[in-house]
């Protein structure tokens, strides 16, 4: 008998599966504006953080749309056809993220190739301190999967191609709980680091395809040190 290892579900990520429900239900119609940050988070019983991160991870899969000076609305009508896949996004678990790995394998590459045409000095001074805040957090695995998740973002974000980014934003809360899980695999977080630094230098050297390389490696390292754990602790308690 094998038992797959469980996922910790943190608390923005429960916000945000409580949204979905609403909007799924009804509750939350598509054009209604939100309740401010303060009251949606004494309302739910959480934090303001935790609320904020779930409003920005669903709004960059586009079932919330944020006005600057007005507030969160929710999506129109025809963002619904996402929240089907949103449901795997919540339900992640150790079975989907070979998946996971794969869908970011064919997008992630080619948008580093073309990052590499398109940084800006202000995205690679970005990118610069996150590396620099990696160094800094590898005693904390919580927190520097949450500059990891800054460093590809800041990547798809200097891409410029609005279809790109789309379908790789489209994979932010699945991003963010696989980090969950392959953060806690000894040796990940010092790779990665090591892996970043190679990424940005391609960046900053503008050269595509030793920058498709070099994601490629990077996401090919990460999955086989977690497939490698996932095999031991399955044969150290079969």
């Amino acid at each position: 008998m094998s038992f797959e290892p469980i996922v910790q579900v943190s608390v923005s990520e429960q916000v945000a599966q409580r949204l979905l429900t609403m909007i799924r239900t009804g509750l939350l119609k598509p054009g209604q504006q939100l309740p401010p940050e303060r009251d949606l988070a004494s309302m739910l019983g959480v934090g303001r953080p935790a609320v904020r991160e779930a409003i920005r991870g669903l709004a960059l899969l586009g079932l919330l749309r944020i006005r600057q000076g007005e507030g969160t609305f929710v999506g129109s009508l025809e963002m619904r056809e996402l929240l089907e896949p949103l449901e795997m996004v919540i339900e992640l678990n150790a079975g989907t993220l070979e998946a996971l790995f794969d869908a970011r394998l064919v997008i992630e590459p080619g948008v580093a190739a073309l990052a590499a045409t398109r940084m800006h000095g202000a995205d690679l001074a970005r990118l610069h301190a996150l590396v620099d805040d990696e160094q800094a957090l590898l005693a904390s695995p919580e927190q520097f999967a949450a500059a990891d998740m800054a460093f590809h973002e800041a990547i798809i974000d200097a891409c410029g191609n609005p279809f790109l980014q789309s379908i790789a934003n489209s994979l932010y809360l699945l991003g963010k709980k696989s980090r969950g899980v392959t953060s806690q695999v000894a040796g990940v977080l010092a790779r990665s680091l090591e892996d970043h630094r190679g990424i940005l230098d391609a960046l900053e050297a503008r050269d595509p395809e030793h920058a498709a390389r070099a994601m490629q490696r990077h996401l090919c390292r990460v999955r086989d040190a977690y497939a490698a754990s996932a095999s031991l602790a399955r044969e150290e308690h079969p």
